[in-house]
């Protein structure tokens, strides 16, 4: 997989939730990390966050609700946890399933949704990439 197909996945699967649970709103933060995986030589993770702490548009159960069906339709085999020890309780999807940590590649998928907050995170696995190319600035003429 290319660091592009690698953000497509990710990006596809963030837009695709907050679509279901409020499209609007939200703060971004994208990163790649540098990661070396010994069958490929230099690599790169994503690390993809997404943050919205403004009233929800419906009862945070439906709305996760519907964005367990997003998931599933992008792949993710995913069931609804609910978390009451944090503060808020949230409704949580992850992939792996919850507390469970993360893929043998070391990828997870987390969405997590209070009453007064929405969270997604996303960890790539490590693909092949330079990080230099990914993260220098395009100089300009």
């Amino acid at each position: 997989m290319t660091p592009e197909a690698v953000e497509a996945q990710i990006t596809d699967l963030y837009e695709a939730s907050a679509a279901a649970i409020a499209p609007d709103g939200w703060k971004v933060d994208a990163s790649w990390l540098s990661c070396s995986d010994n069958s490929t030589g230099d690599g790169v993770n994503l690390l993809f966050a997404a943050s919205r702490s403004a009233p929800l548009p419906g009862d945070p159960a439906e709305l996760i609700s519907q964005a367990q069906i997003v998931w599933q339709k992008h792949g993710h085999d995913v069931t609804i946890e609910r978390d009451t020890n944090l503060t808020p309780p949230r409704w949580i999807l992850s992939d792996p399933p919850y507390l469970t940590g993360t893929h043998p590649d070391g990828s997870y998928y987390l969405l997590d949704v209070s009453e007064s907050a929405v969270y997604f995170r996303a960890y790539s696995a490590c693909v092949p990439g330079n990080i230099f190319e990914l993260t220098s600035p395009t100089p300009t003429p």
